[in-house]
């Protein structure tokens, strides 16, 4: 993606943007915006659901953390999202409540300042696909100036799936063209 943007006195700066993205398994990240406004979640099965909250803790859930050694409390066990930007610090969202994804679903994590924009019927029907818009209580998802690395990590800690983007100017593409 190639932007453009321009100042007071009309000089133009053309920026590339190259956005990445990688899963271990069917459920994984389809989009986060640099502007901190949505996060997309994909579970591209066709046939399996998947639940990614927490849930109470058995002794076998227990023995599970122990083995990890995941070095957060048990009651914490629950799939969730980092996301570090280069204007803010660390941010984790921990997935609550009964989160479950159903086969060929979008989820859409917008933030508590944004207006979600909601995906026609036709379009959904078109894609054979379900969207499912969720307002966060976050206020942000930490807006991104030049980079962003966006994660989810399961239960265990295992990381998931990854979403990163890195915009670069004329200057940084001579340095480095990746």
């Amino acid at each position: 993606m190639t932007t453009s943007s321009a100042s007071d006195d009309e000089e133009l700066v053309l920026t590339k943007t190259i956005f990445r993205r990688h899963s271990k398994g069917p459920v994984m990240f389809n989009g986060c915006s640099p502007s901190g406004d949505v996060v997309i979640i994909d579970n591209i099965s066709q046939r399996k659901s998947y639940n990614i909250t927490g849930w109470p803790p058995s002794i076998k859930d227990i023995w599970k953390a122990s083995d990890f050694n995941i070095g957060r409390p048990v009651w914490m066990i629950s799939w969730y999202i980092e996301r570090e930007t280069d204007t803010q610090p660390l941010l984790r969202y921990i997935l609550t409540g009964q989160f479950i994804i159903p086969p060929s679903t979008t989820i859409e994590l917008w933030s508590s300042t944004t207006t979600p924009t909601p995906i026609p019927p036709e379009t959904q029907e078109q894609q054979q696909q379900s969207f499912v818009c969720i307002r966060t209580k976050l206020p942000t998802w930490n807006v991104a100036r030049r980079w962003s690395v966006t994660r989810l990590f399961d239960h265990t800690g295992r990381e998931k799936a990854i979403f990163s983007h890195k915009t670069l100017t004329p200057i940084d593409e001579g340095k480095n063209p990746q």
